[in-house]
């Protein structure tokens, strides 16, 4: 139970960071594109790629695998 609070607060900082490189609230597929993975290399790798980028570069990552891209 440790770890899903662990990995719960850890999706949240890395939505924060999005929201903040973004400068907007992000939308269900970002959100969902995060939120799916409980793994921690998954995470980690999510998270140095979020604060490698900003604008429409980030945006693209966080719906690289969405339907509507």
């Amino acid at each position: 139970m440790e770890n899903k609070k662990t990995i719960e607060t850890w999706q949240k900082s890395i939505l924060k960071e999005c929201e903040s490189r973004l400068n907007r609230n992000v939308t269900n597929i970002e959100k969902q594109f995060i939120t799916t993975r409980g793994g921690f290399l998954a995470l980690e790798m999510i998270e140095d790629t979020v604060k490698a980028l900003k604008g429409k570069e980030l945006e693209s990552y966080l719906n690289s695998e969405s339907n509507e891209n």
